[in-house]
């Protein structure tokens, strides 16, 4: 007889270790059930994505060896940057939605996440892609008043000492970290903006280490597997703008058939290279749940209903 595996559950005090493995235990439970919303959600996204992609790249190796064309030339490209942009956030947007939503609904619901309708995830998922655009307006509004001050502080240290200016950098970057949890305290928590800020800050100081470690290690992760998947399309766009620069006859590569396949490979790298970003959103929530629980107290004996007390259900 098969034994039911253990719930995973966010709010837990973790060891590195636990993290990692929290987090691909949970992707190899539900895998099935995600990767079924993700395609039904995301592969629409990546077919507008990969055109994008295309354009941009194409535009910016272009634009790279013909510099003295004029700003009148960079007006296309800096379109396809522009809708570029858009469609990553876009496809960022809804991949956290869900996975954040299936994720609370993982431990409310008593046969987990099996048998889930999308009607069960689409209230989670529409309140949750609200706060994401409210969230991503306050961030546009933070980040430039952090570079207001660091262009400011920098003007002022080099004034005094270029040599200053390293350290205080330096100083930036390791506090970047601090801000990292903001995301799914906003989107797991009924706050205020100011205040998952304010959090992640707090919860950010005293657990600065686990976040740095476990970010480094399932980015390096995904962005290996990343690599490999999108290494057939980058190879066939790097041979069709090698042979277009060097000749006007750009060969088999003007083809129909080869116009084709490099697209389908940028879907396949688009929708992929997505899917992989589940295991760093997936690891940030688990070291959230962990931060709250290390520092705040949050029991893991409180069992779903005082689960249901701490976040939302739209």
């Amino acid at each position: 007889m098969n034994q039911e595996k253990p719930l995973i559950k966010l709010y837990r005090t973790r060891t590195f270790g636990e993290k990692i493995s929290d987090t691909f235990d949970f992707v190899r439970e539900n895998w099935r059930i995600m990767l079924k919303y993700i395609t039904y959600l995301l592969l629409p996204v990546a077919l507008i994505q990969a055109y994008c992609t295309n354009n941009f790249m194409l535009g910016y190796m272009s634009l790279a060896t013909n510099i003295s064309d004029g700003f009148e030339d960079m007006l296309p490209w800096l379109g396809s940057m522009a809708l570029f942009g858009l469609v990553i956030y876009l496809a960022m947007f809804l991949l956290i939605a869900l996975v954040y939503t299936m994720m609370q609904l993982y431990e409310q619901r008593p046969g987990r996440l099996q048998g889930i309708t999308f009607d069960e995830l689409r209230p989670g998922m529409m309140w949750r892609m609200g706060r994401l655009l409210v969230l991503l307006l306050t961030s546009l509004v933070v980040m430039l008043a952090i570079g207001l001050v660091v262009a400011l502080v920098a003007f002022l240290l080099a004034s005094v000492s270029l040599s200053l200016m390293f350290p205080a950098l330096l100083l930036l970057a390791l506090a970047a970290p601090l801000l990292a949890l903001v995301t799914p305290i906003y989107l797991f928590e009924p706050i205020g903006v100011i205040s998952a800020y304010a959090k992640s800050v707090r919860l950010g100081w005293k657990t600065w280490g686990g976040i740095v470690a476990v970010g480094f290690v399932l980015y390096f992760i995904v962005y290996i597997v990343q690599g490999v998947v999108s290494l057939p399309w980058s190879i066939m766009l790097i041979l069709k703008n090698v042979l277009t620069l060097q000749s006007s006859d750009a060969g088999f590569t003007a083809t129909f058939s080869y116009t084709a396949i490099q697209y389908l490979l940028g879907v396949a790298s688009s929708f992929f290279g997505n899917c992989l970003m589940v295991l760093l959103f997936i690891g940030l929530a688990y070291q959230y749940g962990h931060a709250c629980d290390k520092v705040d107290g949050v029991s893991v004996d409180k069992g779903i209903e005082d689960f249901e007390t701490l976040n939302v259900e739209p």
